[in-house]
């Protein structure tokens, strides 16, 4: 539910001559973003409790479930805070950007 929206938002923001490389770096950053969440998560669990009980288990569990509840929440919030670009679509939108069709007439 979250890695297929993500992978469209990146190839959606990307000239078609990009798309290769945007589709590279977004599977290569997924895969060390989760390799970096696990191992991070697992430390904060082993640091707090371990597998000993089931009270040592809660104990190691709620501080790492705090802790990617947290990143997510920073997450987000750097999401929203990031600048939108608007992607024109259609004919028109070259005329927009000051890109004339070939063999148009240029205003001076």
């Amino acid at each position: 539910m979250f890695f297929a929206p993500s992978a469209n938002l990146v190839m959606s923001t990307v000239r078609p001559e990009e798309q290769g490389i945007a589709s590279g770096a977004n599977n290569a950053i997924r895969e060390v973003g989760g390799a970096i969440g696990v191992a991070s998560l697992a430390a904060v669990f082993s640091a707090q409790g371990g597998y000993g009980s089931a009270s040592m288990f809660v104990d190691g569990l709620i501080p790492a479930l705090w802790v990617g509840a947290g990143a997510v929440a920073l997450a987000a919030a750097v999401a929203l805070l990031m600048p939108r670009q608007r992607k024109a679509d259609g004919p028109a939108a070259g005329l927009a950007a000051g890109n004339a069709p070939a063999g148009a007439p240029v205003a001076t």
